[in-house]
This record gives C-alpha cells, sequence and structure tokens, in this order.
C-alpha cells in the first residue's frame, strides 16, 4: 500500500473511530462562572493551553477545564461587550465593541491597543494573526493591520474600508473575509467579492452583481482547511476546491439547523449552530448531533485542547465534552434484556414523552387545530352579514306657534323619532377571503414555533431520562458528585415544567 493511500486510510479510520467515541459521551457543565451567557471560548496552546472565556462583560481564565475559573478582564458600559477572544504568540487580545485589549502577561494586567473612530471602527468583531504580515482587525467599518504587534494600526483605504467585517481568514497570498454583504478575497490589488448572490442552479455567481438585501447572503466565519475553504452562513455550509473561484454547498444531511456559526476541524468537522454542535462522519456523509449532557441549543462558539477535550461556550455556561469518559460505564453486552426492560418500567410513574409534547402544545397554545378554526371561521363569514343600526330624531315641530284660536301661544308638541336595521353580504367572500392571508401568515409562525418547543420539550425529556438512568445503575459515590447530579435532575424538571406548565410535576404527585 502506498503511504499516501495509508494515511487517507488510517485517517478516516480514527475520524470514525472519534465519532464512535464521542457518540458514547456526554456534556457535563463546568461550573466556577458568575454569569451564565458566555460568547466565546479561546484556548492558549503558547501558555500550556491554559482556557478563556468570555461573557458579554467578564474574560474567565483556568489552567484547566475543570477551573478554578478565575475574572481576569472586565468592561463597564451599557454599549460595550466582548466580541471576540484572539490569542497569538505576542500575547491576549480582547475584541469588544469599544476598540482591542492586550495582554502580554497571560492575562495578569491589560492595555487598550487600539481604538477607533466612531462607533463603527470601535467595534471589532474578529482578529487573525498572519506569521510575517502582522495582525489583522475586522471591524464593522473595515479592515485594519498592524505590522508591530497592536502598537500602531492601518486602515485599508480601498473599497474594504465600507465592509462590515464578522471574520478574517489566509490561505497562501490571499486575504479573505467574512462580511455582511457575502465574502470577499484580497491580495494587495483589491478586492472581490467572490461569495454572495445564489443563482438557480443553487451555486453561487460571484459575477452577478445585485446590491439588494435580499440577494445577498451574509457569511458567519470561515475555515480553511489545506487548500479547501468553507464557510459558514445562515443558509448552510459551501465549500470552494479553487481558493474561492467556484462555490459548491457542502453536505447537509443530519445537520437540523442550517444557520451554521462557527466550524471548526480537529480530527473531524465540527459546525457549531444554533441547534447545537454536530460532527461530520466522512465515511457516511452525514452530520451527527452531539447533544448528550446539553441542556441548552444557545450555543455561540467551542474549542478543542490538546487531550482531545471539546469545549462549547453557551448561553447557559461552559460545557465540557472529554474523550476519556464515555457516557455508560462498561460494556452492558451480556446485560440481560429482561432486566433493563424493569429498568424502563421504572419510570411508568411518570407521563410519557407523547404526554409531555401534547402538554406543552396545549400549554403554548399551538395545537393545529386551532389553525383549523381560524380556517373555519373565516370560511363562515361571508354567510354572515354586516348588520347596522340606525336611528333618527325630528325635533323640528317640537316647540311650535299655536295655529288654531290662541296663535300668541308657544305650545310644545311631540318629537319623531325613527330607526332601521340594514345587513349586507359581501358574496365574493364565498370565493377569497382576505383574513386569509393573515391567517397563512400566523399558521406559518405558529408551526415555527411548534417546532422550536417541541423540539425544546423532546430534548430536554430525553435527558433527564439519561440522568435518572444513568444514577440509577451508575449512583456516584461522592457526596459533591451526587448532589450535582441531583441538581440538575431538578433543573431538568424545572425546565420541562416552565415548558408544559408544571405537568411533570402535578402528574408525578398524583
Amino acid at each position: 500500500m502506498k503511504p499516501a493511500v495509508f494515511f487517507i486510510a488510517f485517517s478516516i479510520l480514527a475520524i470514525n473511530l472519534s465519532l464512535a467515541c464521542l457518540a458514547a459521551e456526554s456534556w457535563e457543565r463546568v461550573p466556577g462562572f458568575n454569569e451564565a451567557d458566555l460568547m466565546d471560548i479561546a484556548i492558549d496552546f503558547y501558555n500550556k493551553g491554559a482556557v478563556y472565556a468570555a461573557g458579554e462583560n467578564t474574560l474567565y481564565k483556568s489552567q484547566t477545564i475543570n477551573g478554578p475559573w478565575t475574572a481576569v478582564f472586565s468592561i463597564e458600559g451599557e454599549n460595550n461587550s466582548i466580541n471576540f477572544i484572539a490569542i497569538f504568540e505576542s500575547g491576549i487580545f480582547a475584541c469588544t465593541k469599544n476598540g482591542v485589549f492586550k495582554s502580554a502577561d497571560q492575562g495578569a494586567t491589560w492595555k487598550r491597543v487600539y481604538k477607533g473612530m466612531g462607533v463603527k471602527e470601535n467595534n471589532v468583531r474578529h482578529a487573525a494573526f498572519l506569521k510575517d504580515r502582522g495582525i489583522f482587525l475586522g471591524t464593522q467599518a473595515g479592515l485594519f493591520k498592524s505590522a508591530d504587534n497592536g502598537a500602531s494600526w492601518e486602515k485599508y483605504q480601498d473599497e474594504s474600508k465600507g465592509f462590515n467585517i464578522r471574520w478574517i481568514e489566509f490561505l497562501g497570498e490571499y486575504i479573505f473575509l467574512a462580511t455582511e454583504k457575502g465574502a470577499y478575497r484580497g491580495s494587495g490589488s483589491g478586492w472581490k467579492r467572490i461569495f454572495g448572490i445564489m443563482a438557480q442552479e443553487g451555486e453561487f455567481d460571484p459575477d452577478a452583481i445585485d446590491e439588494s438585501i435580499q440577494a445577498v447572503k451574509p457569511v458567519n466565519s470561515i475555515l480553511v482547511r489545506a487548500d479547501d475553504v468553507l464557510l459558514a452562513t445562515d443558509s448552510g455550509i459551501f465549500i470552494s476546491r479553487d481558493k474561492g473561484e467556484t462555490w459548491k454547498r457542502f453536505d447537509q444531511e443530519g445537520l437540523l439547523s442550517l444557520a451554521v456559526k462557527r466550524l471548526l476541524f480537529s480530527e473531524a468537522l465540527y459546525a457549531v449552530t444554533d441547534k447545537g454542535i454536530f460532527i461530520f462522519s466522512e465515511k457516511e456523509r452525514l452530520w451527527h448531533s452531539l447533544y448528550s449532557g446539553m441542556d441548552t441549543r444557545g450555543t455561540k462558539d467551542m474549542a478543542i485542547d490538546r487531550d482531545g477535550n471539546i469545549l462549547a461556550a453557551t448561553k447557559k455556561g461552559l460545557y465540557a465534552l472529554s474523550k476519556n469518559k464515555t457516557y455508560a460505564a462498561g460494556d452492558d453486552s451480556g446485560y440481560p434484556q429482561d432486566k433493563k426492560q424493569d429498568i424502563l418500567n421504572s419510570f411508568d410513574f411518570e407521563p410519557s414523552i407523547g404526554d409531555i409534547q401534547k402538554a406543552a402544545i396545549e400549554y403554548a397554545e399551538v395545537h393545529p387545530d386551532k389553525i383549523k378554526e381560524w380556517r373555519n371561521s373565516a370560511d363562515k363569514k361571508a354567510l354572515l352579514p354586516n348588520v347596522s343600526v340606525g336611528l333618527d330624531r325630528y325635533v323640528t315641530d317640537l316647540l311650535h306657534w299655536d295655529s288654531g284660536t290662541n296663535p300668541d301661544t308657544l305650545q310644545k308638541g311631540k318629537d319623531t323619532v325613527e330607526w332601521d336595521v340594514t345587513m349586507t353580504w359581501d358574496m365574493s367572500e364565498l370565493i377569497w377571503n382576505s383574513d386569509q392571508t393573515s391567517i397563512d401568515t400566523r399558521s406559518k409562525l405558529m408551526v415555527e414555533l411548534r417546532d422550536d418547543i417541541m423540539n425544546e420539550v423532546t430534548r430536554t425529556y430525553f435527558e433527564r431520562r439519561r440522568l435518572q438512568i444513568e444514577m440509577l445503575t451508575s449512583p456516584p459515590q461522592d457526596l459533591k458528585l451526587s448532589l450535582e447530579k441531583e441538581l440538575r435532575l431538578q433543573e431538568l424538571t424545572a425546565d420541562i415544567d416552565a415548558l408544559t406548565g408544571g405537568y411533570l410535576s402535578k402528574y408525578t404527585e398524583k
């Protein structure tokens, strides 16, 4: 076997083994943070793998993923937040809405090294480093560069000064920019938009110029792997094998959401979406969800340390997926089938997933019958008339002079009151009712809301059930760990109650 073929085969085998291991593992929440909503995660491979996790206003540091965590940097102001953490050999850079701060001593002290002119230049979304070419900043008002480790900055004065930049990446002599209006490529002689317009064939035509907001596809981030360039967008993942000249849609089978925020490659390809983290199988050409143990889909970023542990920054804190810790202890291939069924039967006192889903639909008032009732009512509307009631009062002759024997006498007569009822039908509504348009819009929104609720309650239900089985079959011996798992069980129960109006707790208390 040739060395190249052997290497490819070995790589595929290693990736598939990693997928098998990860499928058996479970996320665990990492404690030690004062704020739950984490925005970014970065690992300092220049400093023994120290981990930095950024909340909206505070940056935390730990030498290991298990802590302890220490707040090493914080910002103030209502209109300020941490956007991105970049770690280079020269130091740690905190990109914020109010400039860039740098620490050259592993987070002990910080100094502002960049401040732009105005709100847009101050809002730094991303930072990237290229050896021998310096540090690049992507701001809401264009691209900046420093050739002296942040001591001074120079703004690109070409067309890129109007770009709202989200990400910067390099491939050879090219610089790739992810912006609100697609992806651009530059090499010192100007910029070319290489991604942004969708053609009928499902590919992107970089030569078609259409500046309308509907036609332009924003790009969230870029990943360069060997000679391939991959784009993470709100419309899925796209790949170019010719440095951005042409684009194809990447495999999306198994990817539950096309809203992809980040891409990362480490033995396998990972995607961070608004519905969690997914790992791609090259052999199956299929995405697998990594959700076990995580009680939120609000994942913002991820990182992988030297030991292969995956860290996820989410809106509910930091989660870790360890390669050395499997979800189930030991091999249960010889476990008696009747014993497995006994364990599952021990939860008969709790409602089924169908009962929970029904309760969630009723509590949120998103049952499909609601739309049917609206449509039936709209169809019957034409059969009912518009009713109006009129009332008129004539008081002209109420006071008058006597026309008889006493002409000088002012007399009081009776006022006249008339009333009427009018009914009208609009028979055209038997064919088309304008209310149907409004119902269609409401129906679409209700279906989306119902899907979100079903996904959330289903995932939480089975995450709770997995935790119950784990506590039953492998009860923790450590008191602290036992309390943490018990609190986690109560938390998942509370999450389901919040989605169902307390249905789970009421059911189990019967």
